[in-house]
């Protein structure tokens, strides 16, 4: 019998520029022994024709659900049709898990828990994990759950799936065009937050040294605001780069962020906080699948990376000397590239990642 599994997420709805949004969208399409459900909106597109589609979503919201979609996601659970297994995915907090164990409790359904980006502190995490199993996105962030009390025969790593991109020459041309940096001038793209570690004034620090180095070259700023804080980090950082303001972009959302990336001659991304982001934020996964260089900071989750040139947290020097170097060596570039292109295929293939799903699912409904 085909386990029904519902996953619980925020509403999978295009754009996709959300990580734990792009995680749910990539498995849901590549099961093969389960039937699953996700939760959208009226308006959404379908994510496959095996994907049945619960629109419970007044709309595609901004970076949290509103209250309202929240109470009735709970009012789901509680009152809704049965499932074989309930997956949750989002970031823990005590709110939502609280909910979430709630409803398990009344119910009685096994849960699948994956933690799509870490919490705010580790400490008392446990008290967040509700999930008869629960998925770890990375070795980083599970060996941190464990070493706070979170039994090990609980957990599982399941790297994030990502479907390969690629982009057409137009498309690169017109994504150039949007972000006003003009064709063949090497480019540097940072994809991570403004807000929430210090990735991105380590890029701004090491900016005057990269553009001095490499001629012509440009680094675009490609940050979707979170919070109303990011305006005000944004607005620091241009003060502080002001004398090399015609060669900076703050792009913010990208439209399509892929046939950006596509041509980058790298994409620093030395984040030493991944608050708020999936653990191998899909910004970084894509930028692997092009081939595009990643320049991550050392003792994080994107050091898991095989290929990924890893630096110091917050050493904007060694990080200015790793950009330079690879737009100097193409035979570097090509080789780094590669190394990574190679590694994502292997370790985040959506159907593979779907078939370890589909294992824990069938072990929890006893199929």
């Amino acid at each position: 019998m085909t386990a029904r599994v519902l996953i619980v997420s925020k509403p999978v709805v295009p754009p996709y520029h959300d990580g734990s949004i792009c995680l749910v969208r990539d498995l849901a399409g590549s099961f093969e022994s389960v039937s699953p459900a996700v939760l959208t909106t009226r308006d959404a597109p379908a994510v496959g024709s095996r994907v049945h589609h619960t629109r419970l979503y007044a709309n595609r919201g901004a970076y949290a659900p509103a209250l309202s979609d929240n109470l009735r996601v709970l009012a789901y659970l509680l009152l809704g049709p049965r499932f074989d297994v309930w997956h949750f995915v989002f970031a823990p907090n005590p709110r939502s898990s609280q909910a979430a164990s709630l409803a398990r409790s009344v119910r009685r359904v096994p849960v699948v828990q994956t933690v799509a980006s870490r919490p705010l502190t580790f400490t008392d995490s446990t008290r967040l994990m509700f999930g008869d199993k629960v998925v770890a996105l990375s070795r980083f962030t599970a060996d941190r759950l464990v070493a706070h009390g979170l039994p090990p025969s609980k957990l599982v790593v399941i790297p994030p799936p990502v479907r390969d991109v690629e982009r057409t020459p137009q498309q690169v041309s017109r994504a150039r065009a949007w972000a006003s940096v003009p064709p063949d001038v090497p480019m540097f793209v940072y994809a991570g937050d403004l807000e929430f570690s210090s990735g991105a004034r380590t890029v701004a620090e090491a900016a005057d040294a990269i553009l001095s180095a490499v001629d012509e070259s440009v680094i675009v700023f490609a940050c979707r605001a979170k919070t109303p804080r990011s305006r005000k980090v944004q607005e620091e950082l241009q003060r502080m780069l002001i004398a090399r303001r015609d060669r900076l972009r703050f792009a913010g959302e990208v439209p399509d962020l892929p046939a950006l990336l596509a041509s980058a001659t790298a994409a620093p991304f030395p984040a030493d906080d991944l608050y708020g982001k999936v653990d191998l934020p899909y910004a970084v996964l894509e930028a692997c699948l092009m081939k595009v260089p990643v320049v991550v900071a050392a003792r994080s989750p994107l050091e898991e990376i095989g290929g990924a040139i890893a630096i110091e947290p917050n050493d904007a020097r060694e990080l200015a000397a790793a950009c330079i170097r690879l737009a100097r060596e193409p035979e570097m570039r090509t080789s780094v590239g590669e190394q990574l292109r190679k590694h994502v295929l292997e370790k985040h293939d959506p159907g593979r990642v779907a078939h370890e799903y589909e294992r824990i699912y069938a072990s929890l409904a006893g199929n």
